[in-house]
């Protein structure tokens, strides 16, 4: 297998294992719903590396490593391009969106568009 192929495809048989989850591969909501549900519960947030000032990857090769790998959670970025892989790779269409974080913020503040939301159609 040539190293940039390498690089770009998701092993999606150890995503399923690390989030615990053996049903249904097809495109449809209850596979969406359920992927999402078993994501969600088993890949924590997490942003150690931006705290012990290391650096934060974007790239698929690190986030498997990462995340299904090492078992380490990630923040917005990590999770949910991960997310977005696996999704493409079992034929969802997917549309990458930026969200505004509003928690702990003054009602009718306008914060920026700093975290990703994976949305599309299934």
């Amino acid at each position: 297998m040539q190293l940039q192929q390498r690089l770009t495809e998701i092993d999606l048989d150890a995503y399923f294992q690390r989030i615990g989850y053996s049903g249904d591969c097809s495109p449809r909501l209850t596979t969406l719903q359920a992927i999402h549900q078993r994501h969600s519960q088993t890949i924590a947030f997490e942003n150690l590396n931006s705290l012990l000032k290391q650096p934060v990857k974007l790239d698929l090769a690190s986030f498997q490593q990462k995340l299904i790998n090492e078992g380490r959670g990630g923040y917005c970025f990590e999770q949910n391009s991960l997310l977005r892989a696996v999704l493409l790779a079992l034929g969802f269409q997917v549309t990458n969106l930026a969200a505004r974080v509003l928690w702990n913020m003054p009602s009718g503040t306008i914060a920026p568009r700093s975290h990703m939301v994976p949305g599309g159609q299934y």
